[in-house]
């Protein structure tokens, strides 16, 4: 019965994943068969790269800009594909320069594979460059499979319901968070809703952090999108702290306050005229000047949130139509660029090794005049992964996968009947690839078939597999050489250096308040600041999850109050912009602010630091919270009961 109810498991796993896949390998199936039909088999490569910009963005809505630059920059990339293939000094510069600039343009820590897409393009393009002559028909068979991947995307959209238009989802968002805000104010689960709203804020976070370009130009919907995400962080700060949310249940009257937020934030979702904003503005600032809560964090969450709706009524929201001729702000630009250039960035340290290991091997395939050389440079390609970790699992699944990949094909191939049979067989192979997941021993098993079974067109049977294994076992080689000794990313320290950027972002926060108080701050350098934050922070939490229960819980308590912090930092900054700090609180509060921005990073010497000197209200709780915290943080005093996340 047991073995029975595998198989029943076994079927159900092979069929959801089938379903899963299916959009991916029709798309795969009907570009091969027209460019083996159209343009004939020696194009046939140009058709991973866009079979893989598929499946990675199948999924999500992509605008009129996205599908514009998908096809474009895969133009671009056949063209530096081309021009690798030219000379060695070519291959060695542009192998170097292209995945390192598209690392650093398309990773993140919200998406540290970002680069996939267009790298592979880049890669597979690469692998096999036409001469001169056939270069107008690979640029046609690559625009022919753009058509194709815009066509399939817009209309995987449609099927799936996928909706780019932003002005829905906030709506929906909306009237998602007024829902968990009533249910809050009843009695349910705050666990359960801190998640959720974490979650809601986390996709607006990377929403406004999507909207970064090469060059930075002023983006109205970006703040708008960051606006939402602090709207969602405040909801969830309050419910996440289980001790302070058990004091709100408790407080009088936060029940009724929690309605009133609900019903709020509803009429936000309803306002779509000035008019009606302003209108709804106008009442906030009289519940703000009116506030029956004791001072105490029910009170700072509250009124917290009202500033936050407050600031939403004065935006109106417009999807981001951009101009070439906006101002460009070159100092924000510079300032970007040095952060990112920084070592400790995760980004520059992938970069670094991606470029490294793409020169040498594709600079030896291009020397090396022998069969199938390329198979180094792809198998390299696809060991070397973001983390250390990651890489040196799939250094013992890869080789793994394609051994068992390589003994499937030596039994099967001697039975399949000629031409038709190989192409059957590979079709069947590269299906059950796109079932499985990249990583794991499964994989690489379909997609070495597929390859050995493609490579027996042109070498005998054998051959294919002694060079498959050999090509291989250079990429190891390889890979674990450069991750060993340059910069390697390995999860601990990577975590360590998070934590450190954690501080170093509160201390530039703190800068930029200091700023505020003076002269009008762009808002979009907050919004960076707090897209940033959230991106690294949760990273951080992915890591401490997965350590064992007594340190996770240790870092966990750390995590939280880091978040904590960053949180009254935004409250701080959003009493300054809603004008609630007065012209006699702004030089205590700079001189406040000074200290805390040369000793937050890391926290020290908090003992001599008070924001006595400011009046008893919502600015000194949110102040005086954020010392307790930090000297938290600092070791001066006890750590706090681990809360969950």
């Amino acid at each position: 019965m047991k073995g029975l109810q595998k198989v029943r498991d076994f079927g159900e796993l092979f069929l959801k994943r089938w379903r899963n896949a299916f959009s991916t390998i029709l798309f795969y199936m009907i570009q091969f068969l027209l460019v083996i039909y159209l343009f004939g088999s020696q194009y046939a490569m140009v058709v991973s790269g866009s079979t893989t910009l598929f499946q990675l963005r199948r999924k999500e809505p992509n605008r009129l800009g996205d599908y514009l630059s998908m096809y474009l920059i895969s133009l671009l990339l056949c063209l530096l594909a081309f021009a690798a293939g030219l000379n060695v000094w070519l291959c060695a510069l542009l192998n170097f320069a292209v995945p390192f600039f598209l690392v650093l343009w398309r990773c993140s820590q919200f998406t540290p594979k970002g680069h996939l897409g267009y790298a592979m393009t880049f890669v597979f393009l690469e692998l096999r460059p036409p001469t001169l002559e056939q270069l107008p028909t690979q640029l046609t068979a690559v625009a022919c499979c753009c058509v194709l991947l815009v066509a399939a995307l817009a209309l995987q959209a449609k099927i799936s319901h996928i909706s780019a238009d932003p002005v829905g989802q906030i709506s929906r968002s909306l009237l998602r968070l007024s829902q968990l805000l009533d249910d809050l104010a009843d009695g349910g689960d705050g666990k359960a809703a801190g998640k959720e709203l974490y979650d809601l804020s986390r996709s607006f976070h990377r929403m406004g952090y999507d909207r970064r370009h090469l060059i930075q130009v002023p983006d109205h919907q970006k703040r708008f999108y960051h606006l939402f995400a602090l709207l969602f962080q405040r909801a969830s700060y309050l419910v996440t702290d289980q001790e302070a949310w058990q004091y709100a249940q408790k407080t009088p009257d936060f029940s009724a306050t929690m309605h009133t937020l609900a019903q709020l934030v509803r009429r936000l979702e309803q306002a779509h005229t000035p008019e009606a904003r302003q209108c709804l503005a106008q009442e906030i600032q009289a519940l703000l000047q009116h506030t029956k809560l004791p001072q105490g964090r029910p009170r700072i969450f509250y009124r917290s949130v009202l500033h936050t709706l407050l600031l939403l009524c004065r935006e109106e929201f417009k999807p981001y139509l951009g101009t070439l001729l906006q101002q460009v702000s070159w100092s924000r630009i510079w300032e970007n660029l040095r952060q990112r250039l920084s070592l400790s960035r995760f980004e520059l340290r992938f970069a670094l090794r991606l470029a490294v290991v793409m020169t040498i091997s594709c600079t030896i395939s291009y020397l090396w005049e022998f069969e199938h050389t390329y198979w180094f440079p792809l198998h390299a390609f696809l060991l070397l992964q973001p983390s250390y970790e990651e890489s040196a699992h799939r250094m013992v699944t890869r080789p793994v996968g394609t051994a068992i990949g390589c003994l499937l094909v030596h039994l099967v191939y001697p039975y399949l009947p000629g031409l038709p049979g190989v192409f059957l067989f590979s079709s069947v192979m590269i299906s059950l690839m796109y079932c499985c997941t990249p990583g794991t021993w499964v994989h690489p098993i379909f997609s070495t078939a597929f390859a050995l079974t493609m490579a027996t067109l042109t070498v005998r049977e054998t051959d294919a597999i002694g060079l498959r294994l050999l090509y291989l076992a250079m990429a190891v080689v390889l890979v674990l050489v450069v991750n060993r000794f340059l910069l390697p990313n390995r999860r601990e320290p990577q975590f360590r250096r998070n934590l450190q950027e954690l501080f170093r972002l509160q201390s530039t926060y703190w800068a930029v308040i200091r700023r505020s108080l003076r002269q009008p701050v762009d808002p979009g350098l907050f919004s960076e600041l707090l897209s940033q934050f959230h991106m690294v922070y949760h990273e951080a939490v992915q890591y401490a999850d997965r350590l064992p229960a007594e340190q996770a819980a240790y870092h966990r308590v750390r995590l939280v109050v880091l978040w904590n912090m960053f949180s009254e930092l935004e409250q701080t900054e959003g009493l300054i912009q809603s004008g609630a700090v007065s012209p006699e609180e702004i030089p205590a509060l700079d001189a406040l602010a000074s200290q805390l921005e040369a000793r937050i990073s890391p926290p020290r010497e908090l003992d001599s630091i008070c924001p006595d000197t400011l009046p008893r209200d919502e600015l000194y709780y949110v102040l005086n919270r954020y010392l307790e915290n930090a000297r938290t943080l600092s070791g001066q005093a006890p750590p706090p009961v681990p809360v969950a996340i």
